[in-house]
């Protein structure tokens, strides 16, 4: 408290206040302060919140109109009134002489004419604690908002002030001071309102401007300034020594911002470094210097900071990753492949993708050293591209991997080959028949009988004649008859009557062979000729009990398929 003390000091030469005098700035402190508290807690047109507003107006008028301006002295913790205190508060979150003190407020006046909504703007710039983010000032603000009837002066006025009335040691300066104010005795300037001194000094645009300046000097990042040096003596220098030299300086500095997770300086020298070679002019010793620069860029351990980059934040748009992707290039076509493999974003997964197939469009051979890459996951993801590249050498390479020893290869395969406009690609989907996994074998059966196509009826029918058909599930078998059921026709028949209960009653000890039932009504039920009801309600009517339910299934079944849309 002792700085409040000597703020309230250099007030001990006025005249001190009448009590009511005293009682009536009290009085306009505390409505000031409840106010403030009010805007906090209401809404602007909150009838409690106008009413305090109102008070405080009115307050405030009579106040000035008995005893002229109203002037606050601003101390760290307190707010004086001609020399006495008129308010304190210990608590700095809630201390609104404290937030004006540390904004280097040291004294507010309050003139006549002081309209509500100009002392509502007061009340709203110096009742809140701004966010950390925001740079304005309490200063600042006032100033921007020009409120006319509302002065303040700042602790650097003050010191100005001080330092102009001290007075020189010299005999000789004193006798001219003396002199000088002599001469103003005589001729005393106009009287002027003491406002602060930036106001005078300074337009709005001026201080607008000066402002963003500081802010833009205070985020410069000397990395910024390396990079322009270095980019203005490579774009320079003309000795080949010499720009060796510089060449290697910036591929060696573009690198360690990837490695660093710099990816925005990291980016613009990339941007730099191809804008140089596409400028021309350079020697062919320096272009294959600065592409040898942009082929080093995406070394592994560049890929797993990227990857990273990429997945945990929003350092990188997608434009930004197309872009330095498409000027790295061929090159760095490794370096792509992995990081298609690392990533997780889908969208951005996706930009890789993009990049890779406009790459490798003109020559899709370009990816085959990375067919037979151990990382199933790489392999996978570099069929995927070759998938949306679909010429026939792309559909070649992508054919020789139907008997690659990871499943989830071949499954990627069998996609490729499902979503393929070339006719060619499905009688390949026909090699899945002997594919290790029954799942692959399924999906490959259900994939020809969806697209009716019937050169795959012969090998589907080859399938139950195989000597390890019986060993298989019932769910693979029973797709197998399906499949040969949507490609069959009537000549298809006898083979399914042949699966089916001969009689009503067995013999006794004889079982029916409920797998072959399945399969065979199952197939019957895909069939859409007559021939395959008539099977089908034939052995219906010679069945009883489980038997003749799972015939009455697959005739049920029939029926809807057949006032489908096919059926209609």
């Amino acid at each position: 408290m002792i700085e409040d003390d000597r703020a309230l000091n250099d007030y001990q030469d006025l005249e001190p206040p009448g009590a009511e005098e005293l009682a009536s700035a009290q009085d306009v402190v505390l409505s000031m302060i409840r106010t403030v508290k009010g805007l906090r807690i209401y809404l602007a047109n909150n009838p409690v919140l106008i009413k305090f507003v109102e008070e405080l107006g009115s307050k405030l008028s009579a106040h000035m109109a008995a005893y002229g301006d109203f002037r606050l002295e601003v101390a760290r913790f307190t707010l004086g009134y001609k020399g006495s205190y008129v308010y304190e508060n210990p608590d700095l979150k809630d201390n609104v002489a404290f937030r004006l003190s540390a904004d280097g407020i040291s004294a507010l006046a309050f003139s006549n004419g002081l309209e509500l909504q100009e002392l509502t703007d007061f009340l709203e710039i110096i009742g809140f604690e701004r966010p950390v983010y925001q740079d304005d000032d309490i200063v600042t603000q006032l100033w921007e908002k020009g409120l006319p009837h509302i002065n303040y002066l700042l602790d650097e006025d003050l010191v100005e002030a001080d330092l102009e009335e001290e007075e020189p040691e010299l005999e000789s300066q004193q006798e001219a001071i003396s002199r000088l104010l002599a001469a103003v005795a005589q001729n005393p300037p106009p009287p002027v309102q003491q406002i602060p001194k930036r106001l005078l000094a300074l337009t709005a645009e001026e201080a607008d401007w000066l402002r963003k300046a500081k802010q833009a000097e205070a985020q410069r990042n000397p990395l910024d300034d390396a990079i322009t040096i270095l980019s203005a003596i490579l774009a320079g220098v003309k000795d080949p020594a010499v720009f060796q030299d510089f060449a290697e300086i910036v591929g060696t500095l573009t690198v360690n911002m990837f490695l660093s997770g710099e990816l925005r300086h990291a980016l613009r020298l990339v941007r730099f470094l191809d804008k140089l070679l596409k400028v021309g002019g350079l020697a062919p010793r320096s272009r294959e210097l600065v592409k040898k620069a942009l082929a080093e860029v995406l070394s592994e351990r560049a890929v797993e900071v990227l990857q990273e980059a990429i997945d945990t934040g929003e350092m990188l748009s997608h434009e930004d990753l197309r872009e330095l992707l498409q000027i790295l290039g061929l090159p760095s076509l490794g370096g792509i492949c992995e990081l298609l493999g690392r990533v997780e974003k889908l969208k951005m997964r996706k930009v890789i993708i993009e990049v890779l197939v406009e790459l490798g469009q003109d020559d899709p051979e370009v990816f085959a050293p990375f067919l037979s890459d151990p990382r199933w996951y790489l392999v996978r993801n570099v069929v995927l591209v070759l998938s949306m590249i679909e010429t026939p050498v792309a559909l070649e390479m992508i054919v020789g991997l139907i008997s690659h020893k990871e499943a989830r290869i071949r499954k990627e395969v069998l996609g490729f080959l499902e979503r393929s406009s070339d006719p060619k690609a499905k009688a390949y989907i026909l090699k899945f028949f002997r594919d290790e996994s029954s799942a692959l074998r399924i999906k490959a059966l259900q994939i020809l009988a969806r697209e009716r196509l019937s050169f795959a009826l012969k090998p589907a029918v080859a399938l139950t004649a195989a000597q390890d058909f019986k060993s298989k599930d019932l769910a693979e078998k029973k797709v197998v008859y399906e499949t040969i059921g949507e490609l069959g026709s009537e000549s298809m028949v006898p083979l399914f009557r042949d699966l089916l209960p001969k009689k009503r009653k067995l013999w006794f000890g004889q079982a029916v062979d409920k797998d072959a039932l399945v399969c065979a009504v199952a197939g019957l039920a895909k069939m859409r000729n007559a021939a395959a009801l008539e099977l089908l309600e034939e052995a219906r009517a010679q069945q009883t009990g489980e038997i003749r339910g799972i015939i009455e299934q697959a005739i049920a079944a029939r029926g809807r398929a057949s006032a489908g849309p096919e059926g209609a």
